[in-house]
């Protein structure tokens, strides 16, 4: 191997470390907003003195959407960067270098994360600026608290918020199925292809798992559950 070649796969490993870490953090913060916005099912003074908390403690949700957007940056800027590499480079490989089945996630991790990308940016004018379905945002319930319960309720009722919210779940369902994997190959936690195999599966389970129980909030509104 002349040194050109070694140096490109140290990038490359290099590289994958920083998407690796940046990607365990971001998961960490979609566990945390789901168990957050699961308050839903409690009701609404539940979910009400959720978004009250954090209404109430600014400084610790503005540093953490500061460190999110670092760390977003970081795992944007290497999933292209990666991306462009290996579409210039097909033979670059892994830490752990293995045969296995590319699956449809696999192949379609730029354009499925490029659509979740998208589709913060929609949730944040939604739901954080109240730029969309605005005459029910900042509206305060019976305790002098935003009424976050009731503008969830009313936007979700309309069917076309509720299917594009489904839609962009599945999408993130689908990145996440192969992105535990992809994290796992990374830092060499995959060293047999029994574990391979076994990384893989659960690494779909956790993504479809994660997807569904997101997915439950704007369905039970919308086909009238609760």
């Amino acid at each position: 191997m002349n040194n050109d070649k070694m140096q490109n796969n140290y990038s490359i490993i290099g590289r994958k470390l920083f998407l690796g870490f940046s990607g365990l953090v971001l998961l960490g913060f979609i566990i945390g907003h789901l168990l957050g916005n699961l308050t839903f099912f409690l009701g609404r003074d539940a979910l009400n003195n959720y978004a009250y908390f954090l209404h109430n403690n600014k400084a610790l949700v503005y540093s953490a959407r500061v460190f999110l957007l670092i760390n977003l940056t970081i795992h944007l800027y290497f999933s292209i960067t990666i991306t462009l590499i290996n579409n210039a480079a097909k033979d670059v490989k892994y830490i752990v270098n293995r045969n296995m089945r590319t699956t449809f996630a696999s192949k379609t991790m730029i354009f499925s994360g490029l659509l979740i990308f998208a589709f913060l940016i929609y949730h944040l004018c939604h739901f954080t600026f109240g730029w969309i379905d605005s005459d029910f945002h900042g509206l305060y319930d019976s305790k002098n608290r935003l009424d976050v319960y009731g503008y969830v309720y009313h936007s979700f009722s309309n069917a076309f918020i509720s299917l594009f919210y489904l839609s962009s779940l599945v999408c993130l369902g689908l990145h996440l199925s192969h992105a535990f994997f992809s994290v796992c190959q990374t830092f060499s936690i995959t060293s047999s292809s029994h574990s391979i195999s076994n990384i893989q599966k659960k690494s779909q389970i956790l993504g479809g798992f994660l997807a569904m129980l997101y997915m439950s909030i704007p369905l039970s509104v919308f086909l009238k559950i609760i």
